[in-house]
């Protein structure tokens, strides 16, 4: 007993170093992987001279994703499924050989009849064994065996096949619509990228006004023209564009990082963004949008799809009622020596019918009906999305366009009334004081009005998803 639990501690230690050592060599090699992508993204950053645009990170994202690398892999495996299920229709050859080899021979013992001869011819016979030994089986021997077998009428397989067809083409769907999306992710990421920039640009300066007011209140409390409550007021909008500026910084940390992991490379690495170009979208008339949506939404043609794959699942649960028949042949042998003929050649045709099973074939063809409503109303859903989401994305587009255009408007009435300050400060009738709250207007109007372009930007390529193939 004590031998015993000894083996059985010494089998936990060394299953807990095993353990232990693969840990250690998947973080080794993780590591390995980090260290790599990290130099990698420092060769692209000197290639590319720190500055990537936004057909680059489209183009990267597409080639790197994760996330569009697995859908592939999926895709693959769907296909790999498709042809295993085609493998039913061929015929299955199976091959058995043994070798066997007995330590005696094997003999049989077998009583003989009661009989005993007489005397003939002056000559006493010999009276018969009681008992006859004969040799069963030899000492070695050999068997074997080649068998084929064709199904003949299966129709489940059949059903199989195409269902097996369909989820590849759903898998094809998938991809294309997980690449749309991160398409779309990484130009949404991208111009939130640029809008947290631009947001920056003005809290900074919003920074330097403060300050300047602080100044300003310090020297006004000196001289006893302000309360003390007013400086400390300056000094309270001073700390609040600092952390105002933090923020910021964070946030625009955390969506750079956002961008470089959707793109396959290193998070910690530093790109600069470039504006794209703003091009006009002429937006199509509603129905064309909607009907567009409709025809190449690739969610409703995984949904048609999945009706069809429930409908192929009905039959497959209808064709357990039916018998199912395959022709086999083959050839069997043996080497035992006293058997002749030592090698034989079969061929058969097989039916089978499933007369009751507990009822397990009536409630999977019900279970299937069952599902097949249910994808029914899928795929209903999906298309009244659909027609929601087209609208929404035409809606979202006109209302950035009129946003848009009230942006150019509010960014020109503050160009004109800093100009104007500014001449009134040359004349004496306005302050510098009016003149950095007139600055601090036009450069919110600035970044408003890059905002604006942004989000239309967004949501031209949201629609376009929707819509294109």
């Amino acid at each position: 007993m004590e031998k015993r639990n000894s083996l059985i501690f010494i089998s936990f230690i060394l299953l807990v170093s095993c353990s232990k050592v693969n840990i250690e060599n998947e973080n080794k090699a993780m590591m390995d992987r980090l260290r790599e992508k990290k130099e990698s993204t420092e060769k692209l950053r000197i290639e590319k001279e720190e500055v990537l645009y936004l057909d680059e990170c489209i183009d990267l994202a597409l080639k790197n994703n994760t996330q569009i690398k697995l859908k592939e892999i999926e895709s693959q495996i769907a296909k790999i499924d498709k042809n295993i299920s085609f493998g039913n229709f061929l015929p299955k050859i199976s091959a058995m050989y043994s070798i066997s080899e007995l330590d005696r021979y094997m003999s049989a013992t077998i009583p003989a009849p009661d009989v005993t001869l007489g005397v003939l011819g002056g000559i006493t016979l010999p009276s018969l064994p009681v008992t006859l030994t004969s040799r069963m089986v030899d000492k070695d021997f050999r068997n074997y065996a080649l068998n084929a077998q064709l199904p003949i009428f299966v129709p489940a397989t059949w059903f199989l096949y195409s269902a097996r067809e369909k989820g590849e083409n759903i898998s094809l769907y998938t991809e294309d619509l997980t690449k749309k999306m991160i398409k779309l992710k990484v130009i949404s990421e991208y111009y939130y990228i640029m809008a947290l920039t631009s947001e920056k640009m003005v809290l900074e300066k919003e920074y330097d006004y403060a300050q300047k007011l602080n100044k300003n209140a310090k020297l006004a409390l000196k001289t006893g023209s302000i309360l003390k409550w007013q400086e400390e007021e300056t000094e309270l909008l001073v700390q609040q564009k600092e952390n105002a500026l933090k923020n910021n910084d964070r946030d625009l940390k955390i969506a750079k990082m956002n961008l470089m992991n959707d793109m396959g490379l290193d998070p910690n690495v530093e790109f600069r963004f470039v504006i794209p170009e703003e091009t006009d979208y002429k937006l199509p008339p509603l129905e064309d949008v909607v009907y567009d949506a409709l025809i190449n939404s690739e969610l409703i043609k995984i949904n048609h799809n999945l009706v069809a794959i429930s409908k192929d699942k009905i039959k497959i649960a209808m064709s357990s009622f039916l018998p199912q028949i395959s022709l086999n042949a083959g050839v069997v042998g043996t080497g035992i020596s006293y058997l002749n003929p030592q090698n034989i050649l079969f061929g058969a045709i097989n039916g089978f019918l499933s007369l009751f099973n507990g009822f397990k074939d009536v409630n999977e063809y019900k279970k299937a009906k069952l599902q097949s409503e249910a994808t029914y109303l899928q795929r209903e859903d999906v298309i009244m999305n659909t027609i929601i989401s087209a609208v929404n994305s035409y809606n979202n587009v006109e209302k950035s366009i009129e946003d848009k255009k009230l942006a150019d408007l509010n960014y020109s009435v503050a160009e004109k009334k800093f100009k104007q300050k500014k001449l009134e400060v040359e004349v004496g009738s306005a302050t510098d004081t009016d003149l950095l709250k007139a600055m601090s207007e036009l450069e919110k109007a600035e970044s408003i009005k890059q905002k604006a372009e942004y989000k239309y930007s967004v949501s031209v390529e949201t629609l376009k998803m929707l819509i294109e193939k």
